[in-house]
């Protein structure tokens, strides 16, 4: 691993998260990629393996890190899992022509919960690119019989591309003409520290942005944003399929965005809760929470954590959190 040039030493937040967790071999099932071999996948669990188990899966540009401040609230309780796509965190980083695929960390995912896990039932918590690698993960999911998902939680993303806020920088990264030019110049520190400055109502502390940048430059990883933000384009070509089939399905799903959010705004939930999760028979939650922007687990994880725990059951409130910071339950 390349240390960050600005530093001496590895941030140490990116060294526990890497050795607290563990590495797979998976290979693509795309045909185009199959000559690039197995790649290395990165994984963490913490928790007791017994216990209910959450699976988290990231979203674009940035990894299984995001979710340092939920593992730390739910693992005492659950059996927490996460795991870094290709392209992405730790995980191999592949360049020359390998294609990232949405369908395909659909397939893996869906091999790193009945493979690698072997777990039986569990709740699906989803952010951003990932909310499309969960949604995608719902056709896998009823044609098999290894696992159930008992409750998926959509936390802020673009599902609905029409009324997405793209910005100007995300504009030139995935155009495939200015694209190619400008990945060559992206930094972890460049994208960590946009990050910080325009997705966090809360900011993060220098050593978490540290980190995060870190871990965007493992193998390179600013030179390969064109090729990992093409996700967007199949987003677009199949998210009304998607949300078909999530309007269909009978997991029980939950919205959880932050209001705060300019990228991926409310627009976008309003429009998936009223057309697709409002109109279903299977049960559905829409929960906003005030002063969170897209990186809602960071912002605001004690709120996200206590929404997740009530989808297995648990009882929960927001005594302790003031009046304009709390959670409320959009019905119309």
């Amino acid at each position: 691993m390349n240390k960050n040039e600005d530093n001496f030493t590895e941030p140490k937040l990116a060294r526990q998260w890497l050795n607290s967790g563990r590495f797979f071999r998976w290979t693509s099932a795309l045909a185009e990629n199959k000559s690039f071999g197995e790649l290395n996948i990165f994984s963490i669990q913490r928790g007791d393996a017994t216990k209910p188990p959450i699976v988290m899966i990231h979203g674009y540009p940035t990894s299984s890190f995001d979710f340092m401040e939920l593992f730390d609230l739910l693992s005492m309780d659950y059996f927490v899992c996460a795991l870094d796509t290709p392209g992405y965190g730790f995980s191999d980083k592949r360049r020359n022509g390998y294609t990232y695929s949405l369908e395909d960390d659909a397939r893996l995912v869906n091999y790193y919960i009945a493979e690698v896990l072997n777990v039986k039932k569990l709740t699906l918590v989803t952010h951003d690119k990932g909310n499309s690698v969960g949604l995608a993960l719902l056709n896998l999911y009823k044609k098999q019989d290894r696992y159930a998902i008992g409750h998926l939680i959509l936390t802020n993303g673009n599902i609905y591309l029409p009324l997405a806020n793209l910005t100007r920088f995300q504009k030139i990264l995935l155009n495939r003409l200015t694209g190619p030019v400008a990945t060559k110049f992206v930094t972890g520190k460049t994208l960590a520290n946009g990050l910080n400055r325009t997705t966090h109502a809360i900011k993060e502390s220098p050593e978490k942005v540290r980190s995060n940048a870190f871990i965007l430059d493992y193998q390179n990883g600013g030179h390969i944003q064109h090729d990992i933000i093409q996700y967007l384009n199949q987003r677009k070509q199949y998210e009304v399929h998607w949300l078909e089939n999530l309007r269909d399905s009978d997991v029980p799903t939950t919205l959880v965005w932050g209001e705060d959010d300019r990228i991926a705004s409310t627009k976008v939930s309003d429009y998936v809760w009223a057309n697709y999760l409002k109109v279903r028979s299977a049960q559905s939650n829409y929960w906003i929470i005030p002063t969170a922007n897209h990186y809602v687990q960071n912002d605001r994880p004690e709120i996200l954590s206590k929404l997740i725990r009530q989808s297995f059951g648990e009882r929960v409130d927001f005594q302790e959190i003031s009046e304009e910071e709390k959670p409320y339950r959009k019905l119309s």
